[in-house]
């Protein structure tokens, strides 16, 4: 029987989190425990391994695709397995430059030359 890999929450106030990479390929083995993918969340990059073994069959949440916290993102199961019957709820592409906060990243600016302060040793004497 197929079993859904889902979004876990990874944190207590975590909504939603983003598929950054996956370490598997559909058709590849998943052994029990082992890391299929990384997860963003809004604090740091994540492995998440599978509760499961199998082969994984679908991929259901592409990389860089933001999925709220319990929407199945893979399936895994025994090959040949069908995976029609998955329903594909609230997936959404990721927010244009969240993928890479240096993509429009503005360049440091060179320091300003300032007028230098007048000495106040120099005005009290006078």
């Amino acid at each position: 029987m197929a079993t859904e890999l889902k979004m876990p929450q990874m944190g207590y106030d975590m909504e939603e989190g983003t598929v950054v990479r996956w370490l598997k390929e559909e058709g590849s083995a998943v052994n029990r425990n082992e890391a299929v993918a990384e997860i963003e969340t809004d604090k740091a990059i994540v492995e998440f391994e599978s509760d499961s073994e199998g082969v994984l069959l679908k991929i259901i949440a592409p990389e860089g695709t933001v999925v709220p916290v319990g929407q199945t993102i893979a399936v895994i199961g025994d090959e040949g397995e069908e995976t029609d019957n998955i329903s594909i709820l609230d997936l959404r592409p990721p927010e244009e430059g969240k993928s890479d906060p240096t993509k429009n990243a503005t360049p440091p600016t060179e320091p300003q030359e300032s007028t230098p302060a007048l000495s106040v040793t120099k005005e009290a004497s006078e």
